[in-house]
């Protein structure tokens, strides 16, 4: 059985950071320039374009030491809210909450919210998809103040979503669909009553790929403070499924920051390249395909050196022009 750790009182307003509420004359994805802080003085900022090619494959487990443990996320306690700045499910506070640990981070990391960006915030060799959600998690025990002044103080994960027309394709967020229609408007962040659902769904089962890189939030101030695990396998949703999503009142069109310099490195688990590197008898194939002559030498050279063995041993040697030809 799972030890669930409790939500902390203290962070339970650190659950609407990535998205405050929208005020007056607050931030506008339409006025980027504008934004306070760390957007526009920082240096590693979010989000970004993964460069597959130029990812670290971390075969050595310098960066990437575990693998990813998500604990608690089968039946979690959230409520829905528009703020209009996205469509977001707060975890609520006084119950169990989900952990994760593993990969890139130090220690647990408690949920504390998920949120909806269209289209998607990173691209992925240049590519943009329909939809993105985040998994915001803090560095379990910190209060807000501690997590925003640390380099690990928060840990999002990003899954990727495309539309597709097939009979699965709704299967991801088809617990969600339900909820989304109480909160097509700006409500002052006032959240829907509470709901049960699978966060393990939402994901995915495939979550031993993934992209890693430090960054910042997407949102003012932009703190330099996120761990980012951006999973490589993308999800389908249907397109009645984004249709609705995308026509919720956030202040405009899309609510997606601007792609920020790709300026440190981004690594990738072992799992995710894996597929892209040839197995040793992939390799002995191709070269016995494009030159049968240097498969030949070896075979010779090493029928040498056997020889040479069984001479120094008295023993018999062997016809290499046979075994060759």
């Amino acid at each position: 059985m799972f030890a669930f750790i409790v939500l902390p009182v203290i962070l339970s307003s650190f659950i609407d950071l990535t998205h405050q509420a929208r005020t007056s004359a607050a931030w506008s994805y339409a006025d980027e320039p504008s934004w306070p802080g760390a957007c526009s003085s920082g240096a590693q900022q979010s989000p970004i374009n993964i460069v597959t090619a130029a990812a670290v494959a971390d075969h050595g487990g310098a960066v990437i030491r575990a693998p990813l443990q998500f604990r608690g996320y089968g039946a979690v306690d959230v409520s829905a809210v528009n703020n209009g700045h996205t469509l977001k499910w707060n975890a609520v506070p006084g119950g169990p909450a989900p952990t994760l640990s593993g990969g890139p981070l130090q220690g647990n990391y408690t949920f504390l919210q998920f949120h909806l960006h269209w289209l998607s915030e990173h691209a992925v060799d240049g590519i943009k998809y329909p939809l993105e959600i985040h998994f915001v998690h803090a560095r379990t025990g910190l209060s807000i103040e501690e997590a925003l002044q640390k380099r690990d103080g928060l840990a999002v994960i990003g899954v990727l979503y495309k539309v597709e027309k097939s009979p699965d394709s709704g299967h991801a967020l088809e617990e969600l669909m339900p909820m989304i229609p109480s909160i097509m408007n700006f409500t002052e962040n006032e959240p829907t009553s509470a709901d049960i659902i699978d966060l393990n769904r939402i994901m995915g089962a495939d979550r031993s790929s993934f992209f890693t890189y430090q960054g910042s939030l997407t949102t003012p101030g932009c703190s330099e403070a996120v761990q980012w695990i951006v999973m490589e396998t993308p999800r389908a949703i249907s397109d009645a499924q984004f249709k609705l999503i995308s026509s919720a009142d956030v202040g405009g069109q899309a609510n997606y920051r601007s792609l920020q310099p790709n300026n440190r490195p981004v690594y990738r688990s072992v799992s995710a390249s894996a597929a892209l590197a040839p197995s040793l008898l992939t390799l002995l194939s191709a070269l016995y395909a494009t030159s049968p002559s240097l498969v030949a030498a070896a075979k010779k050279t090493l029928c040498g050196l056997v020889n040479l063995k069984k001479k120094l041993l008295g023993l018999g040697g062997i016809n290499c022009e046979k075994l060759v030809g």
